[in-house]
């Protein structure tokens, strides 16, 4: 079997959460057999393949001229959307935004509207974008969604919060199959950890440093937290900086940076080494506005911290082994890593192991192919 999986046009380039989920399914389907190329862009040959997947809706106009390509080719289109909850990304856009997306907040009402005009002005800086986005300012972005899904032969959700959250979106109705997202081998391998960093017990947060992470509410919380006990713990922020969209939530971040000598910042770390990041830490941090699932908090609870995660699709995954917090509330924020901070490592069950991770996603997605080639078979 050979398997093609598309990509937002600047997933190469820029990494995300989409890049490790593609990257590591990718991989653990290779371990079982199948062929798998991971390309982006409009001028890739589609007939050598056998079934394509097709990841992003959300915001990425690029994904309906990517399945009308697939089923202009014959082939079986399977969509993974990682679709985030359109009214949480609306109440973050109306009360969280810097840079540009203030003008996009007073133009228009509607999101897709809004990300529309986004993407208008990232094409500027990515040209590739253009002729996607000018197909979403002539058909609609949100009629393109609905369109890419009712092509979909299958949809493949995080969650089934995701799948009621896109078919109260869009009025669609689509074959889907919940694919739980997970950890990857190595978060299941190590046995022996290293400091990487002069100190421990320290608070980490994962993720690009963005207003949606919501970086700054969390020194804010952390900071307040460190006063309250009289603590010199260490906040780690890993993640990469975005320059040319969020230039004021970075000059504000720097900010905080040069003020705050507690506040460690690292770019990049390889994912293979994010084990030991985790492992040192006393709690992981996810307070942001809108996610698809807690993948960083999932991460931190399989290397022995607590965690403290933000948004009903976190729940569906970590239940009651984590803290919740309202990311607009930094008191939230506080209490959630108090709460933590002072509390028992965690104890995940053995079950809990064995669901959530990149070779069962991959297990899965691969039984729903050999379902699709067994119906196109008949055909």
């Amino acid at each position: 079997m050979k398997v093609l999986m598309l990509g937002r046009f600047e997933l190469l380039d820029k990494g995300g959460g989409d890049k490790i989920q593609i990257e590591n399914t990718a991989k653990e389907l290779r371990k079982l057999g199948v062929s798998v190329d991971i390309k982006v862009g409009l001028k890739n040959d589609l007939q050598p393949y056998d079934i394509i997947l097709v990841f992003q809706l959300d915001w990425t106009p690029e994904t309906y001229l990517y399945a009308e390509a697939v089923k202009k080719a014959g082939k079986p289109f399977v969509l993974s959307p990682i679709h985030h909850n359109v009214e949480e990304v609306k109440k973050f856009d109306d009360e969280y935004v810097f840079d540009f997306r203030r003008v996009a907040k007073l133009l228009f009402k509607e999101q897709h509207n809004r990300d529309t005009f986004k993407n208008v002005y990232r094409s500027i800086f990515d040209r590739k974008k253009l002729k996607p986005t000018i197909k979403s300012v002539m058909v609609g972005l949100k009629k393109m969604h609905t369109k890419t899904l009712s092509m979909a032969d299958v949809v493949l959700v995080q969650t089934e919060a995701e799948v009621k959250d896109l078919q109260r979106t869009y009025s669609v109705d689509f074959k889907w199959k919940k694919i739980p997202n997970g950890v990857g081998e190595t978060f299941m391998s190590i046995k022996d950890y290293e400091n990487k960093l002069d100190f421990k017990n320290y608070i980490i947060c994962v993720g690009r440093i963005e207003p949606r992470k919501n970086q700054l509410n969390i020194i804010k919380a952390v900071k307040s937290f460190r006063t309250k006990y009289a603590l010199d713990t260490k906040l780690v922020l890993i993640g990469s900086k975005v320059g040319e969209k969020h230039f004021e939530y970075l000059y504000r971040f720097n900010k905080e940076l040069r003020q705050n000598p507690w506040i460690a910042h690292i770019e990049r770390v390889p994912y293979e080494e994010m084990p030991h990041y985790y492992h040192f830490a006393k709690v992981g941090v996810s307070a942001s506005w809108f996610e698809t699932t807690g993948l960083t908090s999932l991460e931190a609870l399989y290397c022995g911290a607590n965690a403290v995660a933000a948004g009903d699709r976190a729940g569906e995954y970590l239940g009651d082994l984590v803290s919740y917090c309202h990311p607009y509330d930094t008191d939230s924020i506080e209490k959630a890593i108090e709460k933590e901070y002072f509390a028992q490592r965690p104890n995940i069950s053995e079950t809990m192991q064995n669901e959530y991770t990149w070779q069962n996603a991959a297990r899965m997605t691969l039984e729903v192919y050999n379902s699709l080639m067994g119906e196109t078979a008949k055909k």
